[in-house]
């Protein structure tokens, strides 16, 4: 990007991200020689694998069930849209 002297609009314009991500993406280049992600980065899990296992087996017990009992019966503070995503997650 520096070598080709590319602005950091046109370079987030080539690879269709933010310039907002290209600046960070650069500055953690320079900084650290490295675009990874860091280990650990993202949201932490709020339920185990154990209670993703019992969500989705709810739903094939009854396929009534809605999101709500579903919250209900396993006893953790989750939002429906972890449930809906854990539920897509299975049908792959």
């Amino acid at each position: 990007m520096e070598n080709a002297g590319w602005s950091t609009r046109r370079v987030a314009g080539q690879v269709n991200r933010s310039e907002y991500a290209v600046r960070n993406c650069w500055e953690q280049w320079t900084r650290e020689g490295t675009h990874e992600r860091k280990t650990g980065s993202g949201a932490t899990r709020k339920t185990t694998r154990r209670e993703d296992r019992r969500i989705v087996r709810q739903v094939f017990v009854d396929p009534t069930v809605t999101r709500s009992m579903i919250r209900a019966g396993v006893g953790v503070a989750i939002v429906p849209q972890t449930i809906s995503r854990l539920l897509r997650r299975s049908k792959s």
